[in-house]
């Protein structure tokens, strides 16, 4: 049987990659379909490869039935489902050595708030990993052009898969001023920009990791 594609799928490797091989809790914000927390448990590594199973994986999703479909997608994955939303449940700060969110970061209303809070939730020496939209601007227009036809060609020949997932179109801040956003947020971030419209953004908690 066909595994199934998106973008959104594809780009589950690449924060997956981010994940130290020996880190222990991880937190999927946003987790969707469960396609990235299952991956990060052991429970759907695809042909391309992933990170090494986490020791625990918990996935947080705002909408229910999203999220049980996710449960039900994945019944054998280790992944602890909860609902709620990122900013107001009551994690302990600190408590993951690594925090990932794929297709999310845009749906919340305020991107300072967001980031800072994901990287509260990031132990010293962890790492927090967004990937994520921008909107265009006219500067960025060959960014645009390579992201509709890489995304277009890749849809066709890989037969998109259509996430169950909320939509929430157009993103709020364009590629300048999330990175102006996030470095001001969370100093030693990294942004790039990645194919078909994403982009990574990377950052290591100051401190000493725990598995080290």
């Amino acid at each position: 049987m066909r595994e199934p594609w998106n973008a959104n799928i594809h780009y589950d490797a690449r924060l997956a990659a981010c994940v130290p091989p020996g880190a222990g809790p991880v937190l999927d914000v946003g987790c969707g379909d469960g396609f990235l927390a299952a991956r990060l448990a052991g429970g759907f590594a695809p042909a391309d490869g992933g990170a090494a199973p986490a020791r625990r994986v918990v996935a947080l999703d705002a909408d229910a039935p999203v999220l049980e479909r996710a449960r039900a997608r994945f019944p054998d994955a280790a992944v602890d489902w909860r609902h709620g939303d990122v900013l107001t449940y009551p994690f302990q700060l600190g408590s993951f050595d690594a925090v990932v969110s794929n297709a999310t970061l845009h749906h919340l209303p305020d991107a300072a708030a967001a980031l800072r809070r994901l990287g509260a939730l990031v132990r010293p020496g962890g790492v927090l990993a967004v990937v994520g939209f921008a909107r265009f601007e006219r500067r960025d227009l060959p960014w645009a052009a390579a992201a509709f036809v890489s995304l277009g060609v890749a849809n066709r020949v890989r037969r998109k898969w259509e996430h169950s997932a909320p939509q929430h179109w157009p993103p709020p801040h364009t590629y300048r001023e999330l990175g102006a956003c996030a470095r001001a947020v969370l100093p030693g971030v990294r942004l790039s920009r990645l194919l078909m419209g994403r982009y990574l953004l990377a950052w290591p908690a100051p401190g000493v990791a725990s598995w080290v």
